[in-house]
């Protein structure tokens, strides 16, 4: 996903969970903030999430070259 895909999806996630509430209305200043930050750490864990499977398909791609490497070595 790229940034402007994960940032759409969260917005659309957020809004539906806002305007799920009944008092999305009434709501006051602290719970506002409150769901500001449930959805900073929603980014944030997606995009962390992202990351760390970037990096995990890097490094299988590197052992698998590597590994791809010493086969055909042996085969000489």
């Amino acid at each position: 996903m790229t940034p402007e895909e994960i940032i759409a999806d969260l917005n659309v996630k957020n809004r539906n969970r806002l305007y799920g509430r009944n008092d999305f209305r009434n709501l006051t200043h602290d719970q506002v903030l409150a769901l500001m930050d449930a959805a900073a750490m929603q980014g944030f864990r997606l995009g962390s999430n992202v990351a760390l499977s970037m990096v995990k398909g890097a490094l299988l791609i590197q052992l698998s070259r590597g590994s791809g490497v010493r086969e055909n070595k042996s085969d000489t």
